[in-house]
């Protein structure tokens, strides 16, 4: 722990001598927890403009008994997150044109993915009308709001480390190195399988409504597009772990443990999990579906019907 401590301290020094180096308008050594609090103040910020506009979007939803802009307003939430540690530079004696590249890369990422992720569901819901998980807690503003409470704390925790890479000055942030790379490549594959997945969904639901879908990548995972979203928060975190500059930011590992615990335990896989036993579980090809197809990971069939899942 003392190591730790003389690690961070060390990290800092270098941190204060490369401005100074710089410009003798930033900071010194004594300007530290001035620094902090600065970062500390975006961080707050940020979840007070997640908090408002998702209670501002529930008043009215819970009024008219709609859940159709509920994926919209996250999508929303996100962007304005993003731009509000971008631009919530307080204390921090930064500004937009000294962002690093890493800051750069991670906004521009989760940007993309909030538009990307937003728009696709919000035309979804559009076209279908309604959405199935909303049927019963809508009845009550009290439980209807508590998918819009989960999505505060989803907005605010699975993108955590990219909301604290934004708040560091960009004069803090070291050079893309290795671990960085590792991050940038399973970042794009795990979105590269969720836009792919919900492609061929969409595709073969419009073709067979009332059937499962298993083609395509849907051959390899059953929850293919969750294992793309899972993996991209773990790429997230890879790139935005060397960008952190005090022992208090690797809070940012909460994210994918967030992200495993609402896949896993609460409103994803369970939920489609029950209604896919409900339509499907009598049928023949679902049961063998299910016995060859991997659960989660992506991983290719087995032909022997005794298909033991790694996941």
């Amino acid at each position: 722990m003392q190591n730790k401590t003389i690690y961070y301290a060390k990290m800092k020094f270098q941190i204060v001598k490369q401005v100074d180096s710089i410009s003798p308008l930033y900071c010194s050594i004594e300007d530290m927890p001035l620094l902090e609090d600065g970062i500390a103040s975006s961080l707050l910020v940020t979840f007070i403009i997640d908090a408002a506009i998702q209670i501002t979007f529930f008043i009215p939803a819970a009024i008219f008994s709609t859940e159709r802009y509920y994926d919209f307003s996250g999508a929303i939430t996100y962007i304005s997150c993003v731009l509000t540690a971008l631009l919530w530079r307080q204390n921090v004696n930064d500004s937009i044109p000294l962002l690093s590249a890493r800051q750069i890369i991670v906004a521009c990422f989760v940007l993309l993915w909030a538009i990307r992720l937003g728009t696709w569901l919000f035309l979804r819901i559009l076209r279908e009308g309604h959405d199935a998980r909303f049927n019963d807690l809508k009845k009550s503003p009290v439980r209807f709001f508590i998918p819009w409470f989960f999505q505060i704390l989803w907005i605010y925790s699975t993108a955590l480390p990219a909301y604290i890479i934004l708040a560091n000055p960009g004069f803090s942030q070291a050079p893309l190195i290795w671990s960085d790379i590792i991050g940038i490549l399973i970042w794009i594959f795990g979105f590269a399988v969720e836009v792919v997945a919900d492609y061929q969904k969409n595709v073969f639901k419009n073709k067979h409504p009332g059937d499962f879908v298993n083609v395509g990548i849907w051959k390899y995972s059953r929850y293919a597009n969750y294992n793309g979203e899972w993996t991209l928060w773990i790429g997230m975190l890879i790139l935005c772990i060397h960008g952190f500059i005090a022992p208090w930011q690797f809070v940012g590992v909460w994210s994918p443990i967030f992200v495993s615990i609402l896949l896993f335990l609460v409103s994803g896989i369970p939920l489609l999990e029950k209604s896919s036993e409900r339509k499907y579980g009598n049928r023949e090809d679902y049961k063998r579906y299910k016995a060859t197809t991997s659960f989660f990971f992506l991983w290719p069939p087995r032909s022997d019907g005794q298909y033991i899942n790694p996941a």
